[in-house]
């Protein structure tokens, strides 16, 4: 979940620069799709990391940076979503996502490096690109294969949520 949620925030920031660089048209309802999907994402991230937590440090939330850094993705995920829908002119409203979309993806190195830059509960990456994994193939094997079930998963919901959006932006047209 944590994974995606990044993953999420990622293509968010960069259909945030198609829009705003190229003025893309399919930028902004990829953004619109992408938010709630990254948002649920970011939320299972917080929620299974305080069930996590109980048993392994004695408490549902301590404000460790990793934890910390994530509740602010999460706030950046709800920004998104309430910025898009405040705003009356939608042409404004895709800009302003566009834009937060792209500040915002300065989140995303600091939740990766937060446990190697500061002194957290967290343990250091177990992945790296420029060594094997610290972990067992036990452990390993089924870890991808959750990993590709998630992402088939947010493929799967990313697509239902593009279809929403695009029924809902052409609503008023024949077709529909």
């Amino acid at each position: 979940a944590a994974w995606l949620a990044l993953f999420g925030y990622v293509g968010l920031g960069l259909c945030g620069l198609f829009y705003i660089v190229w003025r893309h048209p399919l930028a902004d309802i990829a953004a619109r799709a992408i938010a709630p999907v990254g948002a649920v994402f970011a939320f299972l991230t917080l929620i299974t990391g305080a069930l996590w937590g109980k048993p392994m440090w004695g408490a549902w939330w301590v404000w460790d940076a990793r934890l910390t850094s994530t509740l602010i993705l999460f706030f950046i995920y709800a920004a998104l979503i309430g910025l898009h829908s405040t705003i009356e002119d939608k042409t404004k409203a895709d800009r302003a996502v566009s834009i937060l979309s792209i500040v915002g993806v300065a989140i995303i190195p600091v939740i990766k490096k937060s446990v190697d830059w500061w002194q957290t509960l967290h343990q250091p990456s177990t992945f790296t690109i420029t060594s094997s994994p610290s972990m067992s193939p036990d452990m390993y094997i089924p870890l991808l294969v959750c990993l590709i079930g998630f992402y088939l998963f947010f493929a799967y919901m990313l697509t239902l949520n593009l279809r929403n959006v695009v029924i809902e932006r052409e609503s008023s047209k024949n077709w529909v």
